[in-house]
């Protein structure tokens, strides 16, 4: 009973009116909220620019990374935000939802368009987040200024905070939802991933009309769409969407991206227990190459049975001390 509980309580929902911050209108009830005495957003919003390498194309992408005060305060926030309802065809930033869960969603319908929107975060536009916390958080407009500095930088929702893939939700919930509903009227289901939007019917579908009266949507928005990224696959073709593959015959498949590289890290430690030091190199491709035969398994539960018993238990030994290190 006591599990069946916690469990219940992970994953309750309320309406927004229920949230501590609605119609919060004094700084001081804020700063009760956020666990903090007082809030300077000039010297608490500081962020570090890092970048990530994206293989499949070859670019650097990004990434904000807040300061530990600033993130300790965003995950406040997202405390207090996290368990308001939102639709169930969210599957970024919700508790209990997995990215793979966005592909299965369309599992059985045989017809798929996916449509990225375009640079998503880099044109969320701080305005639309502080008119968020006036108009449906109801919030005072100086409480809504000091929420809005928090969760923006430079105007825009940052990438590598924790609070950007609901907000950015909440702030552009209007426009996803006027695109759920032309979904409907195409007899399509929707889901959305963060900026990726999967469209699937059990019937075929205009998908360049679609397309073309979801970019106006968005462009009344000021977003747009991604046009390298547009993909519509027929009843006869695999579907990727959001790193799983959807068979024609409607299995689950692992992507052959994410095959080759385990595939690519197992070559770099297979030769592990051979060595005489311990290489943070050597760790940090373990721990990555985990993470990727986890991705596997949650497609296909028995994948590469072999790489992962070899890898569990080299990673054994990096819970040791690193030989010659102090």
């Amino acid at each position: 009973m006591t599990n069946i509980s916690l469990h219940s309580k992970k994953y309750y929902r309320y309406n927004i009116n229920q949230c501590a911050l609605y119609n919060c209108h004094k700084k001081s009830k804020l700063f009760e909220l956020l666990h903090v005495r007082k809030l300077d957003t000039k010297k608490l919003v500081h962020y570090r620019i890092s970048y990530i390498l994206k293989p499949k194309i070859g670019k650097k992408r990004l990434i904000y990374i807040p300061t530990d005060n600033l993130k300790n305060i965003q995950r406040r926030l997202l405390f207090l935000i996290q368990h308001i309802e939102r639709p169930k065809w969210l599957y970024s930033g919700e508790v209990g939802k997995y990215y793979l869960d966005n592909g299965k969603e369309h599992l059985y319908n045989p017809y798929v368009l996916t449509i990225d929107i375009k640079k998503f975060y880099e044109n969320c536009h701080r305005n639309y987040v502080y008119l968020f916390f006036v108009n449906k958080m109801k919030t005072s407009p100086d409480v809504a200024k000091i929420l809005t500095d928090i969760t923006t930088f430079n105007k825009k929702i940052p990438t590598g905070s924790p609070t950007s893939q609901l907000i950015a939700f909440h702030a552009y919930e209007d426009m996803f939802y006027e695109i759920n509903n032309l979904a409907k009227s195409y007899n399509c289901k929707f889901t959305l991933y963060v900026d990726d939007m999967t469209f699937s019917s059990s019937h075929p579908f205009n998908p360049k009309k679609l397309t073309y009266e979801i970019k106006i949507i968005l462009h009344k928005y000021r977003h747009g769409l991604s046009s390298k990224k547009i993909k519509y696959y027929s009843k006869d073709m695999a579907k990727d969407i959001t790193g799983l593959i959807l068979t024609k015959d409607n299995q689950l498949a692992i992507p052959n991206r994410l095959q080759k590289k385990i595939y690519d890290n197992f070559s770099k430690i297979k030769d592990y227990e051979k060595m005489s030091i311990y290489d943070k190199e050597i760790i940090k491709s373990i721990n990555t190459l985990k993470g990727q035969l986890q991705a596997a398994k949650n497609i296909k539960p028995n994948a590469f049975p072999e790489i992962t018993r070899i890898v569990y238990s080299i990673n054994c030994k990096t819970n040791k001390k690193p030989l010659g290190n102090s």
